[in-house]
């Protein structure tokens, strides 16, 4: 099994904010996903499903149609912002793999993988998170805020409470 190559998801998250001249948070994947030719779209999952799976890109390369990412309508706001950023991710960092029925695999939001989770799943995450967390916003707006109220931090970004955790302990912030 091949490394993730965080230093292109970050690279690709920055280039992406650039491209799009985005300078304070909240960031809209679901806006740029739409900018880029991405349709987004809500569905209602089976109940076995909906408590596994948060959402997933298919390219419909066959249909001629628009890629796709779909979005389990069931997930709470933060975490369909989330989702829509990592499927964005694989579809500019992973799109040979995702268009492969035969490798591409839609997997669990569980971070539990018996096997280790897989490169493009921490990549998608890694640009997910850089995304919409960037580190120098991230500074910017957490030299305001206590770390009593990460909350608020989490409001700001319009993310989880983890994500902002996990960014602030990966940059030392």
């Amino acid at each position: 099994m091949m490394a993730a190559d965080f230093a292109k998801a970050q690279a690709k998250a920055a280039e992406i904010l650039k491209e799009y001249r985005i300078m304070r948070p909240p960031i809209d994947p679901e806006e740029i996903a739409e900018a880029m030719g991405v349709d987004v779209r809500y569905a209602d999952f089976s109940p076995d499903i909906s408590e596994k799976i948060s959402g997933f890109i298919r390219f419909n390369r066959d249909s001629g149609n628009a890629p796709r990412i779909i979005v389990n309508k069931a997930v709470s706001p933060r975490r369909k912002i989330f989702t829509i950023a990592h499927e964005l991710g694989h579809y500019l960092l992973h799109r040979d793999y995702a268009e492969d029925d035969n490798r591409y695999r839609v997997m669990p939001r569980s971070n539990f993988y018996p096997e280790g989770k897989p490169p493009e799943e921490e990549e998608a995450d890694c640009f997910a998170a850089n995304l919409l967390v960037p580190e120098d916003m991230l500074r910017k707006y957490s030299a305001y805020v206590s770390i009593e109220t990460i909350e608020k931090l989490a409001g700001i970004f319009a993310v989880s409470k983890e994500v902002i955790l996990d960014r602030m302990r990966f940059l030392g912030v």
